[in-house]
């Protein structure tokens, strides 16, 4: 009988089930990757240079600080609450105005955030966090209004970087300059500003006693001098620490809130993975091992050689192995569509890796089976033959 194959052994619909509760398990490691992922996001202020985020300084203050030895930039913004335009909705966002284009990377816009940009250039670039084009349904390029002080403009999607999830509706960075810078005019006054310190200590004493001047009112808005007077005694003595955010004390917030949940989330990620690489690990050996001991036999009886019964296995291996490399794709592709989560990421590389092991792994233990049953099936038809 060695022309003929034997098909007994083959995936049948029971493989089948077990690859879709396969498929569930890591649909749901994907689902807690993702929001593992998301609260990360909260983390990402820590990828800028940013250290301080000070408010209302005035141009004095803000060339004071930029020419401090501790201070590598400072970068001044007005800020603005903006309904932006989006292709899907309209998206209440937080829109800060800089000066300077050359100065986005030290904002909370930095290179190690950029996901998208673009090499045009546009009259009015309009730089936007993930969340802010996710829901708007903005993309690279495409264009938005923005009505401020009640003149609407025109801005193109010039770049699209990961968020710090800090601002509701997200984030929106415009450039000081054509139609922004003519609806603003000379006067305007700044409402923050970004600082990057290489000495942070040192820079940290000095914030520490900063009053930001930026938005003092002028005399004539007072009805006597001595009201005025103790306007600006008063605001001598205002405490801006509780408006300035200290990056460093922020991301510690953020470890003491949100590390338990990094952790917890990082391990039923994990566990749903381990789970169903088990349940391949089952499936690909139970099946065979069942079919070794009940089933092995009976081939040989019917005079089935070693080799055919070990291309039946293989075969069964093999298609196995490409069924559940088809719910791993299928894993990736909701993972990426679906949640949200990156291509290439470590979740999806341990799903991916631990399917190849295990699989190897079914195959050597149902292999080394094989060949002991039918050395011991084989000596036992040989008695059989000579007791006879």
């Amino acid at each position: 009988m060695s022309k003929y194959k034997n098909k007994r052994l083959h995936v049948s619909a029971f493989d089948f089930v077990f690859a879709v509760i396969f498929l569930g398990l890591l649909i749901a490691s994907a689902f807690f990757w993702a929001e593992r992922q998301e609260t990360k996001g909260k983390f990402n202020i820590e990828q800028t240079k940013v250290d301080f985020i000070i408010e209302a300084p005035s141009q004095d203050q803000v060339a004071e600080i930029d020419a401090r030895g501790d201070v590598d930039k400072v970068v001044p913004y007005v800020y603005r609450s903006a309904d932006i335009k989006g292709n899907k909705k309209t998206v209440n966002s937080s829109l800060y105005i800089i000066e300077n284009t050359d100065d986005l990377g030290y904002t909370v816009f930095s290179d190690r955030l950029k996901l998208q940009t673009t090499a045009s250039t546009a009259n009015n670039p309009l730089y936007v966090s993930y969340d802010l084009a996710k829901s708007a349904g903005l993309s690279l390029n495409d264009t938005t209004s923005i009505t401020l002080s009640g003149t609407s403009i025109e801005f193109t999607i010039s770049g699209i970087y990961k968020s710090d999830y800090r601002n509701v509706g997200g984030t929106a960075i415009a450039i000081m300059q054509n139609d922004v810078k003519a609806l603003c005019g000379l006067e305007y006054k700044y409402n923050g500003a970004y600082v990057c310190s290489n000495d942070v200590s040192s820079t940290q004493s000095y914030i520490e006693k900063y009053v930001g001047m930026g938005d003092i009112r002028s005399a004539d808005e007072f009805d006597s001098d001595d009201a005025y007077q103790q306007y600006l005694e008063n605001r001598k003595n205002k405490n801006s620490t509780e408006s300035t955010i200290y990056v460093s004390s922020f991301i510690k917030e953020l470890e003491r809130r949100y590390n338990s949940k990094l952790n917890r989330d990082l391990i039923i990620s994990i566990a749903f993975i381990v789970g169903a690489a088990l349940l391949l690990l089952i499936d690909l050996c139970g099946k065979p091992n069942r079919y070794t001991k009940n089933d092995v036999e009976k081939d040989i009886r019917n005079n089935f050689t070693l080799e055919q019964e070990k291309q039946m296995y293989g075969r069964y291996s093999f298609t196995g192995f490409f069924l559940y490399i088809i719910a791993v794709c299928a894993f990736i592709a909701i993972s990426y569509f679906v949640f949200g989560n990156e291509l290439i990421s470590i979740n999806n590389i341990a799903a991916l890796g631990s399917t190849v092991l295990f699989s190897i792994i079914a195959k050597i233990s149902t292999s080394g089976k094989l060949d002991k049953q039918f050395s011991i099936v084989s000596e036992k038809i040989k008695k059989e033959s000579e007791g006879r």
